[in-house]
């Protein structure tokens, strides 16, 4: 199939259509790339997203470094994610834990407090969490992000019940509640029967999947020199230690995951 061809496709209604169509444009050589990088700039939502994917697969690095500033890194509400974006890049998994849990409480306009509780949690930027979920996802390939924990939620709980926006709302919460410990021990959060702190995360490849990003938004104190030192801070010391099922439950992790369904 030429070009031409293929451009003529792009105007299907069916999302997978456009998508594949961009794959089998890159057998048309440098003219193929060209026409998908247009795309790129030019195109929103999820066909964006497969042109970038397209694109980032078939570059070299040095290539790569120069698609990095076309990620679409949308925002509903403002949100500056090119710091996530580089950190994650260069895989520094720590720093893009602590940007990720920054640009959280922007997004949720939750500075002040210093924490995501689950109001905020349910109402957060849907646009804002897809970038900050396909960030993390990308540069992971696919080893972490919120979309990764869902799919872990999901296969424990069953994918009918993870949605909150139901009727069902509150057994979700409580099967949630049955399939935590097993949840936390699936993602590393959890080991030897025991939930680890926020300073015990794994920041690098070889954590399990869906180790990041962790819920350290979700509370006043996630293990960092001086955080102890804050109103907030103490109350969390005192009570959980810092530990990371203090901002599983807090926050609701299913009603953050469930956004994803927006």
């Amino acid at each position: 199939m030429g070009l031409e061809e293929l451009k003529s496709h792009l105007s299907s209604k069916s999302k997978e259509t456009r998508i594949a169509v961009l794959s089998e444009a890159l057998k048309c050589g440098q003219p193929g790339k060209n026409w998908i990088f247009q795309i790129l700039k030019h195109e929103t939502g999820p066909v964006q997203w497969g042109a970038y994917d397209v694109l980032w697969d078939s570059a070299n690095e040095s290539t790569r470094q120069k698609l990095l500033p076309y990620w679409p890194l949308h925002s509903e509400v403002g949100v500056d994610y090119t710091r996530l974006r580089d950190l994650l890049a260069a895989g520094q998994w720590k720093e893009a834990e602590g940007e990720t849990k920054k640009v959280m409480l922007k997004a949720a306009g939750r500075e002040k407090e210093g924490l995501l509780d689950r109001e905020a949690s349910e109402n957060f930027p849907i646009v804002d969490l897809r970038t900050i979920d396909q960030l993390w996802v990308k540069f992971s390939k696919g080893r972490f992000g919120f979309s990764v924990q869902k799919q872990i939620l999901q296969r424990l709980v069953g994918e009918e019940n993870v949605n909150p926006e139901t009727s069902e709302r509150r057994r979700v919460a409580e099967d949630f509640k049955v399939h935590i410990n097993e949840f936390g021990e699936q993602v590393g959060w959890r080991m030897a029967g025991n939930w680890l702190n926020f300073r015990d995360l794994m920041f690098d490849t070889c954590a399990p999947e869906g180790h990041l990003p962790s819920p350290s938004f979700a509370t006043p104190c996630n293990g960092n020199e001086g955080e102890e030192q804050q109103p907030w801070g103490r109350w969390c010391v005192s009570f959980c230690f810092g530990g990371i099922k203090c901002g599983v439950l807090f926050l609701g992790w299913w009603s953050l995951l469930s956004r994803l369904d927006s």
